[in-house]
């Protein structure tokens, strides 16, 4: 489950500062690819859906993590689908 501080960076993830997104975006992207990272359901909808709105995204930092980030769910996804 997402713990707290990254639900602040789900905010920020949003935000109008093109730095406070990259290093959101960012914080997120190393979560992920941690191997304890777990999520539920409706958190992976809400990430996706935020991922998709990253990649049009006007900072090109940006949306290339948000590209990075789609890789780093979908391992996610097929990890806790093994189980």
């Amino acid at each position: 489950m997402v713990q707290g501080s990254e639900s602040i960076s789900l905010h920020r993830m949003l935000g109008k500062d093109k730095d406070y997104r990259y290093m959101a975006t960012s914080d997120l992207l190393n979560e992920l690819n941690k191997e304890a990272f777990k999520v539920d359901v409706d958190m992976e909808i809400k990430l996706c859906n935020i991922i998709l709105q990253q990649l049009d995204d006007s900072a090109f930092d940006v949306s290339g993590l948000a590209v990075d980030q789609f890789w780093a769910i979908s391992l996610v996804r097929h990890a806790s689908i093994e189980e």
